[in-house]
């Protein structure tokens, strides 16, 4: 017996610790959760979670228009896109997407595979066209979505995704790079200024393919980020859409915005953070969305005088969204 009570007192003392080292591990976790900031929240102490995330557009089938040419996936137009598919080969199909008076544009050629068209508009009702290339500068309708009523279960998510404009994708340069120069950074505002900060001081403006561009010898065209990083050159629509696919990358909603500045067409962006301060002459108040223009803050870095391309700087009309 006198084993068996030196054996239940051991017990209990082994017992008693585990229960005094459990106690003071729930105290650490316990302190641990109230340090870290909680979703929404920002903590300078800590840094940020710079994890690139790319959202995947879907194509689930349950609401589809399509024919021997095309299809149309618009399962997802709550998430703010429709997905297209040509059958053609490499002939030249066009999307036009209406809205509100606006018409958006899209061009595929060369693939068998969905391409991602957003909704840039947002909430209201959209109509969708497929056009085939004839000829020239003649298309014939192939495909037709009328009424299509969107309604956005978050008004950002449009602004997150990656599209045929905006592209990119998981460990590419620019969701890489977009990981990198968060790196350590406390804040959503810190992380969009050290993303915006290297693309308005690391790249330098192309005139001689603004002079393609301004001369239409450029239809069609759509930026590639990975010659982008690479070349450290580019035009302005180059510069806003590296920005963009870094910024979403970072879970922070940006948009590329099509419009003319000082009279001129011109690509910039929009950003919108729930974070409220100031970056350079920005300011954000966590409210609305934050016009910024890297092409022209790259300029007045001295890359080239871009003044009389667009002015001050305050002068713009906005058209498009993507």
């Amino acid at each position: 017996m006198k084993g068996f009570y030196q054996t239940h007192k051991k017990f209990v003392l082994l017992a008693a610790m585990a229960l005094l080292l459990s106690a003071l591990a729930f105290g650490l976790v316990s302190c641990s959760d109230n340090t870290y900031p909680k979703k929404g929240e920002t903590n300078p102490g800590f840094p940020r979670d710079n994890t690139p995330v790319v959202l995947q557009a879907t194509q689930p089938g349950t609401a589809v228009e399509e024919n021997s040419k095309v299809v149309v996936d618009y399962s997802n137009i709550s998430e703010g896109y429709i997905c297209v598919k040509s059958f053609l080969g490499g002939t030249k199909v066009k999307v036009l997407v209406e809205v509100a008076g606006l018409r958006y544009q899209y061009t595929i050629q060369n693939t068998d595979r969905f391409i991602t068209i957003p909704l840039s508009e947002g909430n209201g009702v959209y109509t969708v066209g497929v056009y085939e290339h004839v000829e020239g500068d003649l298309y014939a309708a192939i495909l037709s979505l009328d009424g299509l009523s969107v309604r956005l279960d978050d008004e950002f998510s449009v602004f997150l995704y990656p599209n045929q404009v905006v592209n990119f994708s998981m460990g590419d340069k620019a969701v890489q790079l977009s990981e990198k120069l968060a790196d350590g950074t406390t804040s959503e505002l810190e992380a969009l200024n050290e993303i915006y900060q290297w693309v308005a001081s690391n790249i330098k403006y192309d005139e001689a393919k603004a002079a393609l561009a301004t001369a239409g010898a450029l239809p069609n065209y759509i930026p590639n980020n990975t010659s982008t990083i690479d070349t450290k050159t580019g035009i302005c629509f180059d510069y806003a859409v590296l920005t963009v696919s870094m910024l979403r990358a970072q879970r922070i909603p940006a948009r590329l915005v099509i419009g003319y500045a000082g009279g001129v067409y011109h690509a910039w962006i929009e950003v919108y953070s729930v974070e409220t301060g100031s970056i350079g002459r920005y300011r954000f108040t966590g409210t609305k969305w934050v016009q910024m223009d890297p092409t022209f803050d790259a300029a007045n870095k001295g890359v080239v005088d871009l003044s009389g391309l667009i002015g001050s700087g305050t002068d713009y009309q906005k058209l498009f969204y993507h």
